[in-house]
């Protein structure tokens, strides 16, 4: 489990060629299959000036503990699974599930791009400059019922240092929940600027997390949360 874990958060940076500056385009960067789109075409664009080889595999993700955990799987079909995309070139993949089931709680997975390109130097470039190689790490989501979630996130308060709040949310739907920003309410209704905040992140379905942010000192009574769910407030407790 450790392997994967490490795989899905690293990347890595090689000496190569100079170049211009280019960039890789994806698209989506959220895979959604359900009912009505069984193959989703993902879009890898290569501007680098160079090929690049990909190589895909998928990881089935949860939830355990609050914790974010990663696990081989071969739920998912991607094809094409390695291939070389030239330099200027784009490359479709299509993803796709292996068994088309009803899923009345959405299944979630990485689809994860490993950059598998040898490293080569040319002989004739006395200054091979910096080459970034970056590996992608995408979420795919599986669900056939009808997402209608109804505000149910559960907000309670964990234990933080005196200078931090921490928040807990619980997901009791069957889709996941995307928590967009926390925040406090000042005296006159608006949203305080200075909470280093910086909080965001999914929380899977019948899941939980938790989130750690610094305290103002002018803090409010009332937390802000903004979620995918909906807006709504909260009594601060601490």
């Amino acid at each position: 489990m450790k392997t994967f874990t490490s795989k899905i958060l690293t990347f890595f940076v090689f000496i190569f060629l100079s170049s211009p500056l280019f960039a890789v385009t994806i698209s989506p960067t959220v895979i959604d299959i359900n009912s009505t789109q069984k193959i989703v075409t993902l879009t890898f664009i290569n501007d680098t000036g160079r090929e690049i080889n990909i190589q895909s595999s998928a990881l089935l993700w949860k939830q355990v503990n609050g914790k974010d955990t990663y696990s081989p799987t071969n739920d998912l079909i991607v094809v094409p699974a390695i291939v070389t995309i030239p330099g200027g070139k784009s490359q479709n993949f299509r993803v796709t599930k292996r068994v088309l089931d009803g899923a009345d709680v959405e299944q979630s997975y990485r689809l994860y791009l490993e950059d598998i390109t040898p490293a080569f130097v040319d002989p004739k470039i006395t200054d091979p400059g910096i080459f970034f190689k970056f590996n992608q790490n995408l979420p795919v989501y599986y669900y056939t019922g009808k997402a209608n979630p109804k505000n149910s996130l559960k907000v309670s308060f964990c234990s933080a240092d005196s200078k931090q709040t921490c928040v807990r949310i619980d997901n009791s739907e069957n889709v996941r929940a995307l928590l967009n920003n926390i925040s406090f309410k000042s005296p006159d209704g608006k949203p305080l600027e200075n909470v280093d905040a910086n909080v965001n992140g999914t929380i899977l379905s019948n899941s939980w997390k938790e989130f750690k942010f610094n305290t103002p000192a002018n803090k409010s009574n009332t937390l802000i949360i903004k979620s995918s769910f909906g807006d709504f407030e909260v009594p601060y407790k601490k």
